[in-house]
Order: structure tokens, then sequence, then C-alpha cells
């Protein structure tokens, strides 16, 4: 079944886009939730004639994003963490926790547009991590592990 996308879809396009989907897939999960209408004849002629509009949407949305990038990049995010005698963790840091702590900040992030990170942190220390924002929008995030005690002084 053809589809036109009218949201952007994570596993399927970008708004606008026109894709074949299983009937069932469109029928029950797509169509219900308002994701996509078919692409019937008229649909598609009104799309094209939308998409000068889409793309305006677009480009409004990419400069929202890279607003974001710029507080992303700015941002630096402390983990005091329990540290044993020889500076292993007791437990770890998760990609929810940096997704949370930097939604905490205003910062919406979902924890899978954390591209580099490909687990948990697990040592004292600082990483860069890239953040994958949406419509080629990138940003980087520094993410500081430090011992408790250090943490509380900081």
């Amino acid at each position: 079944m053809r589809v036109i996308l009218k949201e952007d879809v994570a596993s399927l396009g970008h708004l606008g886009d026109i894709k074949e989907v299983a009937a069932g897939y469109a029928r029950n999960y797509l169509i219900p939730r308002g994701l996509v209408i078919p692409a019937t004849a008229r649909n598609v002629a009104e799309v094209e004639h939308e998409r000068r509009l889409i793309s305006g949407r677009i480009d409004k949305r990419r400069e929202e994003l890279k607003g974001l990038a710029a507080r992303v990049d700015e941002t630096v995010l402390t983990f005091p963490v329990k540290v044993g005698e020889d500076g292993r963790l007791f437990g770890s840091v998760t990609a929810k926790a940096i997704a949370d702590a930097l939604t905490e900040q205003g910062i919406p992030v979902d924890r899978r547009q954390l591209v580099d990170l490909a687990g948990p942190l697990k040592a004292v220390g600082e990483e860069t991590l890239k953040v994958d924002l949406g419509h080629g929008v990138t940003a980087r995030l520094k993410v500081s592990v430090v011992p408790e005690e250090a943490g509380a002084e900081a």
C-alpha cells in the first residue's frame, strides 16, 4: 500500500515522503495514529502542492534544531558516582541517565539520539558524545564522570 507521511516516522521516512508499506501496517498502526494518509492521486497532487510548505516547515525546524545544538554544545554534564578504592565505578552512567539530565536542563533529547554511546560509561573521566538531533543536525555533548567526593565539592 502506498502512503504519504504526515510526520517523520523513525523507521520509515520523513514528512512528505511517499512510501510503500504493508497494508496491515498502514491500516492498523500508521493511519489510526495520523502518521500517514493513503497515496491516492488526489492526495499525491495535494502533497506536491504542499511540499513547498513542508520544506518551509523543515527549514524552520532545522533552524530550531541548530539553536538546540548550540545549547547542547555548551552543556557539560557532571555525574558524581560512587567509586571503589581502585577507581572502579559502582554501577554506571547510562544513556537514559544522560538523556534525563539533558531534559531536566530544558533540552529534550531521547536516549536513542546519543550516537557515540555504545554502552554505559563505566570509568571516571570525561567523554564527548555525538548527539543526533535529526534533519542532519548534530551536536557534541561533554559528559564528565567524577568520584562522588569530588562531585560534592564541585
